[in-house]
């Protein structure tokens, strides 16, 4: 067989069943190879800045690797800033890249480029097919890194000569390498830890969700008496916000973070890095902390108040349920960890955008929830009841992830046998980064509610400015002209909706199934002086 048909049945064996890519020339043999197999699903975008979030959203939704297929260098260079997101929210992603026809880059053509070190800066590997000799062995080991902890895209760079060579080796399944769960003597540490704690919390971030130990997790919570908050800018909510140990999102600001947990004693981490945060401030986490996730080089939350006195690289699913079944119960007060706040007073001629978050999520409660909203994404964390991996962010602190990143999140419903829906909720700026992520979700014909929040401002960038420069800056208002998202509906062969007042948008959500039949765009058009009532907590 040629090289292109082991390495998809070698993807095949792995349980892989979708390919997200936007091909050129140097792609040609993989996707004719694919389209004449006939089982793996080539899902075509209209560009890398989209392919790469679509792959990731699909990864997400479906706890399982991700692969996305990039052009040769310019192509990889396109992709790049969300593969740095991918990196961030430790999603695994194989990320097969075009390499040019080896038989002529001794003349630097056209699409030549330095491939691997361009990868290496936003992959956690990097791997070649050079020849016939070491191709299978590559793709094996390639595949092995991409679903070993930590999680993060690894690159295959596929030159297209040799992927039309033919080969005598047989497709295989990878046994990835797995993490060990705790031993007694580290259960015996970690009790401790948790029981000389008067008030401990728990932080809690994206290994949860790659581990399936979301439901560990809330029972040890729940055990403790101690609250969960999701770290900041966690992509992938790691426990259910109907819960009464969700304890909401940390914001990115060190000093929110250390006012928030200033009454706790022990913070105990949950996977992760460290904490992401925007803006710098002072503060001080002075808490004794401990750490349980894949990633050896995390840094204790706080930086300069003192690393870890424990820290286990570990599996979570069976590390957790030891220590909910080792720690010793505490009583709990009854109340939930997430603080209520009251809503704004009601206006039928006005459209809140708080209001009209709390309106989505009541009607969209058991949907997937992919969230690029701006200063509005902490109303969402406020008022939601989502399970836990059914909300979705990027991660990195970059947009332009949400759009597409929902659209491959709502292609994996299309197999599904228990298929969502998929609510996107997109600040206006955002959605244009990756609008023609549109047209793959009506070719596949999903059925995506898109929100577009339209203030016609990059807000967030001004509600920055207000700390850094002294207040909002002209640069971030996004009109004139005002942006008619009705013609990119069309375009995209979407069916189109307008709010303005909360009268309007209870008459469209009265008229929206759920789930829907169609892709639909829902245009909130917003008061830019009407800020989101917990807007104060995204920096």
């Amino acid at each position: 067989m040629k090289i292109a048909e082991l390495l998809l049945q070698t993807l095949e064996h792995n349980g892989v069943t979708h390919i997200f890519g936007n091909p050129g020339t140097t792609e040609l043999p993989l996707v004719k190879a694919c389209e004449q197999r006939g089982k793996l699903k080539y899902v075509v975008a209209l560009s890398e800045v989209s392919a790469v979030p679509m792959a990731d959203g699909y990864a997400r939704a479906t706890r399982s690797l991700g692969v996305v297929n990039l052009h040769v260098a310019p192509g990889l260079g396109n992709g790049m800033g969300t593969l740095y997101t991918a990196g961030i929210a430790g999603t695994p992603l194989l990320v097969l890249v075009g390499g040019q026809d080896r038989r002529f880059l001794h003349t630097n053509p056209i699409l030549w480029g330095p491939v691997e070190k361009m990868a290496g800066t936003v992959c956690k590997a990097v791997f070649m097919l050079n020849t016939t000799f070491d191709a299978a062995a590559n793709i094996r080991r390639a595949l092995r890194t991409a679903m070993t902890p930590p999680y993060g895209p690894v690159a295959l760079i596929c030159p297209p000569d040799l992927l039309e060579t033919d080969i005598n080796a047989a497709p295989a399944r990878v046994t990835p390498a797995k993490l060990a769960a705790l031993d007694k003597s580290q259960i015996t540490a970690y009790t401790q830890f948790l029981s000389g704690a008067k008030k401990p919390a728990i932080i809690a971030a994206e290994d949860v969700h790659w581990d399936n130990a979301s439901g560990e997790l809330e029972k040890l919570a729940v055990t403790l008496g101690a609250p969960v908050y999701a770290a900041p800018y966690t992509g992938v909510l790691p426990v259910s916000s109907a819960s009464k140990v969700y304890a909401g999102y940390l914001p990115p600001s060190l000093k929110q973070v250390a006012d928030r947990l200033a009454a706790h004693d022990a913070l105990l981490c949950v996977g992760g890095r460290g904490l992401r945060n925007t803006l710098y401030a002072e503060a001080s986490l002075p808490q004794k902390k401990a750490w349980l996730g894949h990633e050896s080089s995390a840094q204790a939350p706080g930086g300069d108040d003192g690393d870890y006195v424990l820290a286990t690289v570990t599996n979570l699913k069976p590390a957790l349920a030891a220590l909910a079944s080792a720690v010793r119960k505490r009583k709990s007060d009854g109340k939930p960890a997430r603080a209520a706040l009251d809503l704004p007073a009601r206006n039928a001629r006005v459209l809140h955008p708080t209001l009209a978050i709390h309106a989505l999520l009541k009607k969209y409660t058991n949907a997937i929830w992919v969230d690029e909203a701006g200063l509005s994404t902490s109303d969402v964390r406020q008022w939601m009841n989502l399970k836990a991996g059914d909300y979705l962010i990027n991660g990195s602190g970059g947009i332009g992830w949400g759009l597409a990143g929902s659209v491959g999140a709502a292609i994996a419903q299309l197999s599904s046998r228990n298929a969502r829906q998929v609510v996107a909720v997109i600040g206006d700026g955002s959605a244009l980064y990756a609008s023609e992520a549109l047209w793959t979700a009506g070719h596949h014909g999903t059925k995506i509610l898109l929100v577009i929040l339209s203030n016609r401002r990059y807000a967030t960038l001004n509600a920055a400015a207000a700390r850094l420069a002294g207040g909002p800056l002209k640069s971030f208002t996004i009109e004139p002209p005002v942006i008619d998202f009705s013609g990119l509906a069309k375009l995209y062969d979407w069916r189109y909706a307008a709010a303005s007042s909360e009268a309007q948008l209870g008459a469209v959500l009265g008229k929206l199934g759920n789930p829907l039949k169609h892709n639909t765009l829902l245009e909130l058009q917003l008061d830019p002086a009407l800020q989101p009532v917990t807007a104060s907590r995204h920096f």
